[in-house]
């Protein structure tokens, strides 16, 4: 799950965080209805800070709520990346991979870049198995070479 930024333009912080929680634990409990769950994707904006996220999931107790972390989103969070990963362990079901160089391109092959190794050692360290993905979000390329060129970086 993903929100557009006006979803939450013109609210208090605590007020996000409720509109979040509201809208979050509706579709929550219909995914349950079909033996499904919602995982959050940091996707820009207040949403996409995974601080944020953590904080609409500990307002849903009892729900099974996850979150799904793209690395090709998450270039601001370099710095700071040890204590994301810290704060979305608890609740991390997916990591999507990406090459990260904070001056661009935004998406770039696994190992094209120059911080992806670190951030995935992070990952690791905190231990987290995966499941781990490859977005194929590359205009006009192929899916399977998208998907080769990140096997290649990761060292397959």
């Amino acid at each position: 799950v993903g929100f557009a930024a006006g979803f939450f333009e013109g609210h208090a912080d605590e007020q996000k965080v409720a509109r979040g929680a509201a809208m979050v634990a509706h579709l929550a409990d219909r995914a349950a209805e079909t033996r499904s769950r919602v995982a959050l994707y940091n996707h820009g904006d207040w949403f996409g800070e995974p601080e944020n996220q953590v904080r609409i999931i500990r307002a849903l107790p009892g729900r099974d709520v996850g979150i799904v972390y793209n690395f090709h989103h998450g270039h601001q969070d370099i710095p700071r990346f040890e204590a994301v990963v810290k704060a979305i362990r608890p609740h991390l079901w997916v990591v999507n991979l990406n090459g990260m160089r904070p001056e661009g391109p935004k998406i770039l092959p696994f190992g094209s870049g120059i911080h992806e190794r670190s951030m995935l050692q992070t990952v690791l360290d905190s231990g987290f198995a995966g499941p781990f993905g490859v977005l194929s979000h590359v205009d006009g390329a192929d899916a399977e070479e998208v998907l080769r060129a990140n096997l290649k970086g990761l060292g397959f």
